[in-house]
């Protein structure tokens, strides 16, 4: 079984435009109350607990998990 610590877990800054379709994404690298999201095209990204869609800038900063 995985074991989800979230102390260790690691982040990594890309700009919203570097991430692919689908690829999951946060908006903070803090642990804790960070949403996941789900970029859905070039502009969007779908925000996974809430199931609503937000428009995202090209170069706005995200995190993903590495």
């Amino acid at each position: 079984m995985a074991d989800n610590n979230q102390a260790n877990d690691r982040y990594k800054k890309f700009r919203f435009s570097e991430l692919e379709i689908n690829e999951l994404f946060w908006q903070t690298n803090i642990p804790g109350d960070n949403i996941p999201w789900r970029k859905t095209n070039e502009t969007q990204a779908l925000n996974i607990k809430a199931q609503t869609t937000h428009k995202f800038q090209s170069n706005t900063v995200v995190w993903q998990k590495i």
